[in-house]
């Protein structure tokens, strides 16, 4: 009989990439080989260079993925279904980022070797990990442009529409991005200041285009992040 683990592991194995293409019999080996880690605040699952002995799925909560090179940049957040790692896992190499628990998070760690003999077994489903790491690529690439893009306001803008496109749900009086970042979260994710940071939320929060909650930030004005995120970067 499958552990409660298991079975938290193997529903979420339904959904995410990857996984939702091997067939149930190889969902339920890999669930019960896997670990579930319970993060709390600031627990970090890898660290920049360590060996990619796993690859993790998010099944609760959020997981930070940052360089630490003099200053803490965030590179990207992931969440419940979300991968990480993957980039490492599919090239056999280290990992390339850290990757820190922000508040309470449960992530599944596959481990690698059984995942790879899976994958082996199934070419097609390694098509589906060629695409998911494509994406994740993309999504890096663009959001590594972004940091040293436009202005602190701009970068700021970019940093919570992209949250809100993809975290976000409809909420009285706008969409509720519902990831409870601290100010020095924002500034990581942003490359800048916590200083910094504050004084544009605080702005924002005077203008309307934004209301702090409990659980994140209730964004009022998507069009105005969006045009302050597509405005061109100052010569």
């Amino acid at each position: 009989m499958a552990s409660a683990a298991d079975a938290e592991v193997l529903a979420h194995f339904e959904v995410a990439p990857v996984f939702s293409g091997l067939p149930r019999p190889v969902r339920d080996v890999l669930a019960r080989r896997s670990r579930v880690l319970h993060l709390r605040a600031h627990d970090v699952l890898w660290r920049e260079g360590d060996e990619a002995t796993h690859l993790g799925l998010v099944l609760h909560g959020r997981v930070a993925v940052e360089r630490t090179h003099g200053r803490r940049v965030m590179i990207d957040l992931a969440g419940a279904n979300e991968l990480v790692g993957q980039v490492a896992f599919s090239l056999a190499a280290p990992y390339q980022f850290d990757v820190r628990c922000l508040r309470r998070a449960r992530v599944a760690m596959v481990p690698a070797q059984h995942l790879r003999s899976a994958l082996r077994a199934r070419p097609e489903t390694s098509t589906a990990l060629a695409f998911e790491l494509a994406r994740e690529v993309l999504r890096l690439t663009q959001r590594l442009e972004a940091l040293s893009a436009g202005n602190v306001r701009q970068r700021l803008a970019r940093v919570l529409l992209g949250l809100t496109e993809r975290f976000g749900a409809p909420f009285p009086g706008g969409t509720l991005m519902p990831a409870r970042l601290r100010r020095e979260d924002l500034a990581a994710l942003a490359a800048t200041t916590i200083e910094s940071a504050s004084r544009q939320i605080s702005v924002w929060k005077r203008q309307g285009v934004l209301v702090p909650q409990p659980a994140g930030y209730l964004i009022k004005d998507l069009q105005m992040l969006r045009r302050l995120g597509d405005e061109p970067r100052a010569p």
